[in-house]
């Protein structure tokens, strides 16, 4: 008698480096969410806000100077930010070598193989039936 084999995942659209992509609810895909990015992103939204408000001022030496000192403490809150996962990505594309999309593939749950959300992966190009 012959055992049964568990499929892999890896012909599934959905199968990124062991890690099912596919969230099945809000919550999960918040928990899923990429800490790093997360953090620089509110940063960043905290950076623009001050930046607008600081166009107020009237004298332009004064919005210069406060120009400056918000970009100096933004630089200071980036540097600060940190991921205990967190592994440079070489060349373009993701900072992260976890980083998919804005998920972290560390707080994904693992592929099981085929399961109910199985999409077949098409190849670039690939044309359906039926064209």
């Amino acid at each position: 008698m012959s055992r049964l084999k568990r499929l892999s995942g890896e012909a599934c659209t959905y199968f990124v480096r062991d890690r099912c992509t596919r969230t099945r609810s809000p919550e999960e895909s918040a928990e899923a969410k990429c800490a790093l990015l997360e953090e620089r992103r509110k940063v960043g939204a905290q950076t623009l806000d001050r930046l607008e408000r600081i166009k107020r001022l009237a004298d332009a030496e004064d919005r210069e100077v406060a120009r400056r000192h918000v970009i100096q403490k933004n630089l200071e809150a980036m540097t600060k930010l940190s991921c205990p996962g967190f592994v440079p990505a070489s060349g373009e594309g993701p900072v992260c070598v976890h980083q998919h999309l804005v998920y972290c593939l560390l707080l994904l749950p693992a592929c099981t193989g085929r399961c109910e959300d199985f999409l077949v992966r098409r190849e670039p190009g690939a044309r359906a039936k039926g064209n």
